[in-house]
């Protein structure tokens, strides 16, 4: 049995992520950070490494940047079937290349971006090949991407024992332009084949309803009183969760953004990972953070800039976690995907307490990524 795959890889995937530019969409300085920081590659080395055993694979793809050195490092048959001679890529060559792999019948479509290169996708493959991502974006919305990128080995092991089912996912998307300016957007541009397999995919994000404002007040009143947010150090993480209950303390903290607040008082706005990193180093940090709804998600995702350099760059760490009850009733797991193991008991115990309303917590499972 040989199994067609269809890699693409979206080179600059990723690069906005600790530099909170949220997406890449647009941004020639991408392109030059790419040339000493290859973020996306790193991904596609940890999936590829997971099925580099399998004997069953043929891929097809496409020159440099879009993945062709990475694929030479492994022993897989393979065909190139895209190529070009620039040093930059665009959405027009992710089309390209698809429109190629649907020529060679393939199996499945392997790709490496975030919500932008799934779109892409869509727009030539629609539901006649099932897709997966290895998240590698700075915001993945949609539901056709992997929890970790190793998970890719565990996939492709079930296709080979004809153990994979396929389900529709829809593919979501945001303006970027407004994402940046604080408004989030997510539209939905149609559904895609994707393998279901014991919940190694990540699933889409489920909103946080609008809905639960006293619980938004209790946890803002846990926090002033028990957790002394008004004191110390404080990252602020991003997302709607850490926004309103700021708002109940008096703050209007960036929604999207990562903040630095010193002592009762936001002190940085929407801060890169650098700026986090000389801020936070050799302090004592509370880290308040609230997990995606349905994906449960908590660090690695939307939120780069909390990276494990700056955690640990920490003199300690106290992370605090907040959910309403009805989004960590979406959530099976909390999830950590870093490029890096970070010192927080609290993870490595394997549970975690969510703060849901004042004293009143729920107990989730901690997932990692060993790899």
């Amino acid at each position: 049995m040989t199994i067609k795959i269809g890699f693409i890889v979206n080179p600059i995937a990723g690069i906005g992520g600790k530099r909170a530019w949220k997406g890449t969409d647009g941004i020639e300085e991408a392109w030059t950070i790419f040339e000493k920081e290859k973020y996306a590659y790193e991904r596609v080395e940890k999936a590829l490494s997971s099925i580099s055993d399998s004997k069953s694979l043929f891929f097809y793809y496409c020159s440099d940047p879009m993945g062709e050195s990475i694929l030479q490092n492994y022993p897989f048959k393979k065909e190139l079937v895209y190529s070009f001679a620039k040093d930059q890529t665009t959405a027009e060559d992710t089309k390209n290349a698809c429109k190629l792999f649907l020529d060679k019948k393939v199996d499945l479509i392997v790709f490496v971006g975030g919500d932008g290169t799934a779109r892409d996708i869509l727009t030539v493959v629609n539901q006649e090949v099932p897709i997966v991502g290895i998240p590698s974006g700075v915001k993945m919305f949609s539901g056709c991407f992997l929890q970790y990128p190793t998970y890719l080995g565990e996939i492709i092991k079930a296709i080979e024992s004809g153990e994979i089912q396929y389900t529709l996912e829809d593919v979501l998307d945001v303006d970027e332009e407004l994402f940046r300016n604080g408004q989030v957007s997510a539209n939905y541009f149609g559904s895609v084949l994707t393998p279901v397999k014991g919940g190694l995919m990540q699933g889409g994000k489920i909103p946080t309803g609008h809905s639960d404002e006293i619980e938004y007040e209790s946890i803002a009143e846990d926090l002033k009183f028990s957790y002394d947010i008004l004191n110390g150090s404080v990252i602020l993480g991003t997302g709607s969760t850490v926004y309103q209950v700021m708002k109940y303390l008096g703050f209007n903290k960036t929604l999207l953004g990562v903040d630095f607040m010193e002592n009762g008082k936001i002190i940085a706005e929407d801060v890169d990972e650098e700026t986090l990193y000389n801020l936070a180093k050799d302090k004592e940090v509370k880290i308040l953070l609230s997990p995606i709804g349905g994906q449960g998600f908590l660090l690695g995702r939307g939120n780069q800039q909390i990276s494990a350099r700056v955690i640990n760059g920490c003199k300690k760490v106290d992370l605090i976690v907040v959910s309403t009850s009805s989004k960590v009733q979406t959530i099976e797991s909390i999830k950590i995907d870093l490029n890096g193991e970070v010192n927080i008991p609290e993870l490595n115990n394997g549970f975690i307490r969510v703060l849901t309303a004042y004293h009143q917590y729920k107990v989730k499972k901690v997932k990692l990524d060993k790899s």
